[in-house]
């Protein structure tokens, strides 16, 4: 079994925030400084629409309610964990 957190998103397949057509979204290319420091941090990329000219950026990744469940079920579980350890080490060792 293979578990997901985050899953890819594939913007050119989907809906122009602005005009709403489908199939009309490509890549664009950096323009200044600060688009060039977004798109460096791997989360975001810069697209444009063909038919409205509407540029900007979408998600590479998204994360759906099962995504954030599970990131949620392990954060409690790490932190159970570490408190057992802790638990056990002053009842052992002392504090």
């Amino acid at each position: 079994m293979q578990l997901k957190i985050f899953f890819k998103a594939f913007p050119e397949t989907s809906k122009c925030p602005s005009c709403g057509k489908i199939g009309t979204i490509r890549r664009s290319r950096t323009r200044n400084f600060i688009e060039t420091a977004a798109k460096s941090t791997g989360v975001v990329s810069l697209y444009k629409c063909r038919e409205c000219g509407w540029r900007g950026y979408l998600k590479k990744y998204m994360i759906n309610r099962y995504s954030f469940i599970t990131v949620i079920f392990y954060g409690i579980l790490i932190l159970s964990v570490a408190y057992i350890i802790t638990q056990i080490l002053k009842k052992n060792f002392g504090t």
